[in-house]
């Protein structure tokens, strides 16, 4: 439930939460950006799920941001001092590199004169003892560059393997001023999901000893059989909060999902699930009148794994028996209602001809239509809207706390919205 702005103590009922914007449970189904949201208070109710999502390896630890991380600053005084040495190394080896080369030049020239003496061109001895000088010159120049790039090479290595550096990023890690929540885990699903998004709420306590829950949701796009390693950075933390507990819920389309993580969960097969509902349905409806509605928490399979609206946009009208199953898909509510007339009339004839008959369900008690009906009485859905349909899961109408046939109008493509 969102908390009013304008009331303190007063929250309006929330029915989907999405990545960007809630949609409140009041007519006309409003959206709030979810950046414009102030608190949260969250009232735990028994939910069903027809997807058994497994969450595994979850983790979650506090961590730092880059300016703050005593770590990385230690990492990045280390690497500024190994490039700061790198561009001496360069310039002392650019030197070496020349002396040797002047080096080579000065050989070059008194090899040349000691050739013309040999073939009778008379070289002077001014000439030779330059030449000479200026060969000793550079040999021992090429061989003080030459140790001087060494002696810069070896500096080099001694920073990068420096252990001091080592030894202040581990103790960077433990510096008590971690500021970011990371969390990591792997979630898979036998029913492909094509846009998931999970809801991380978070228990904390900031470093003046109050206490709170942050909630923000992370996309996490597609869900299938095969297990994928998700990543989490949440900031905006104070620095050295710590974490109490930390709670992950997993969405499609504003619709909570179940998972291995779910708390108390329950194993339930289809029909077991739709018999709690109906239940619970006319537990809770004891003295109102409703018609029949989705459960779009059990929306099948075939929706969940497609992404595009359109593919499901397909606006009906169907009857749904005492016990919330699909009798029959209309174009429009007089076909239906007509249509349900003729069902009702063949179920009082039959409930006349037989014995009432122990059941071993209420859903069984209620039920009106038999598996003879024809599902689709429009002649124009395709086949994978009929077969969605009949596999979506309705609470039937209710009548003064008695669950009842019903007419309702759906549209599988609002899952999507």
């Amino acid at each position: 439930m969102l908390r009013n702005e304008t009331e303190a103590d007063d929250y309006r009922r929330v029915d989907a939460l999405k990545p960007r914007q809630i949609i409140l449970d009041e007519p006309g189904r409003p959206m709030v950006p979810l950046r414009q949201t102030t608190a949260f208070s969250w009232e735990r109710i028994p939910r069903v799920s027809r997807v058994p999502i497994t969450i595994a390896d979850f983790e979650h630890h506090r961590a730092y941001t880059v300016q703050n991380d005593a770590a990385m600053a230690n990492m990045r005084t280390q690497n500024d001092m190994v490039l700061y040495q790198q561009e001496k190394v360069d310039a002392a080896r650019a030197k070496a590199g020349f002396s040797d080369l002047m080096r080579m030049s000065a050989t070059a020239v008194v090899a040349e004169n000691d050739r013309a003496e040999r073939e009778g061109i008379a070289v002077t001895a001014m000439t030779r003892e330059a030449a000479q000088a200026n060969l000793d010159n550079w040999s021992a120049q090429a061989e003080a560059d030459f140790n001087t790039m060494t002696d810069q090479m070896d500096q080099s290595a001694s920073i990068i393997s420096d252990p001091t550096f080592i030894d202040r990023m581990q103790a960077g890690v433990n510096g008590g001023t971690a500021e970011v929540l990371e969390l990591s885990f792997r979630v898979s699903s036998p029913v492909p999901i094509a846009d998931a998004y999970v809801v991380v709420m978070g228990a904390i306590k900031q470093p003046d000893e109050t206490a709170g829950v942050v909630v923000f949701p992370q996309p996490i796009g597609a869900i299938g059989p095969e297990p994928r390693l998700i990543k989490i950075r949440q900031t905006g933390f104070e620095p050295g909060f710590t974490i109490t507990d930390v709670k992950l819920h997993l969405y499609s389309h504003g619709k909570e999902l179940g998972t291995n993580l779910s708390e108390k969960a329950v194993q339930l097969t289809r029909d077991q699930a739709r018999e709690y509902l109906l239940l619970t349905h006319v537990a809770t409806h004891q003295f109102d009148t409703l018609g029949p509605v989705p459960v779009w928490e059990l929306v099948p399979p075939a929706v969940l794994a497609n992404k595009d609206p359109k593919a499901f946009d397909y606006p009906v009208v169907v009857n749904i028996d005492a016990d919330g199953s699909v009798i029959s898909i209309h174009d429009d509510e007089q076909a239906a209602r007509e249509f349900l007339n003729e069902i009702q009339e063949a179920s009082a004839l039959r409930q006349r001809a037989t014995p009432q008959k122990a059941a071993a369900s209420l859903g069984e008690s209620v039920r009106v239509a038999d598996d003879s009906v024809a599902l689709d009485q429009t002649g124009r859905l395709p086949t994978r809207i009929v077969a969605a349909i009949q596999d979506m899961v309705f609470l039937p109408g209710i009548d003064l706390g008695q669950p009842q046939v019903g007419t309702t109008r759906v549209n599988l493509a609002e899952f999507y919205r």
